[in-house]
């Protein structure tokens, strides 16, 4: 590794498995110090612990990002425990597979209060602890957050949000020397991915093996 992020401190969104999990990896192994926090308080500490046992410097937090009060504190927590903060990755989302008329509106409310306001409160409540010496903002959005595809109208809406969210806040936060990026994976294989096979093959009326085999032909696998 090239330690690229030697001495760096950061904190992970969605850090219990998936992009989050593997993010949060990859920066241990370039030398950054890392929080990493989740819903899933059992899953972050697991996490984090694995990183520990690998000599890495990693702490993990118990997180719903969608409370403002707990995304402040929890942000305040990692500051103290890290010494300041250099990066924030918000990655914690959901998925939603619905036609339009499925689509209930406490779904698309769930969704867009994790992908969007969560995303928000985040980046809000990141930005004092970067201000003094500038930093980075990274958000996950997705290939959903350039194209509009079918039965996704939520989670489309949700990750178009974000992109317009991150443009907004690089031209604001330029003067601050804080940047502000996103990064739009493709289908990558997560538990994330499983949920979208599990309703495929309920909206297609085919098995779930079926359904993956059918969303693997429209996807280049393994490709950086």
């Amino acid at each position: 590794m090239t330690r690229l992020l030697e001495g760096r401190r950061a904190v992970v969104t969605g850090g219990a498995r998936g992009i989050g999990e593997a993010t949060a990896r990859r920066f241990c192994e370039e030398g950054a110090r890392v929080v990493l926090v989740d819903r899933d308080g059992d899953g972050v500490e697991a996490a984090a612990s694995a990183l520990r046992e690998a000599g890495h410097d990693a702490r993990g937090q118990a997180l719903d990002v969608t409370d403002e009060a707990e995304v402040e504190r929890a942000l305040d927590e990692a500051v103290d425990q890290l010494g300041g903060l250099d990066l924030v990755v918000a990655n914690a989302g959901v998925l939603s597979v619905s036609p339009l008329a499925e689509l209930s509106v406490t779904e698309l409310e769930r969704t867009l209060r994790v992908n969007v306001v969560g995303v928000f409160l985040t980046l809000k409540h990141a930005v004092p602890h970067l201000r003094a010496r500038g930093g980075t903002l990274l958000c996950t959005t997705s290939q959903a957050g350039v194209h509009g595809y079918r039965d996704m109208s939520a989670y489309c809406a949700s990750k178009f949000a974000v992109v317009g969210l991150v443009e907004s806040l690089a031209q604001e936060l330029a003067g601050d020397d804080i940047r502000v990026c996103a990064v739009a994976p493709g289908i990558t294989e997560t538990e994330m991915y499983r949920e979208l096979v599990r309703a495929r093959a309920r909206l297609w009326g085919i098995d779930e093996q079926a359904a993956d085999e059918r969303i693997r032909r429209t996807v280049t696998f393994g490709r950086a």
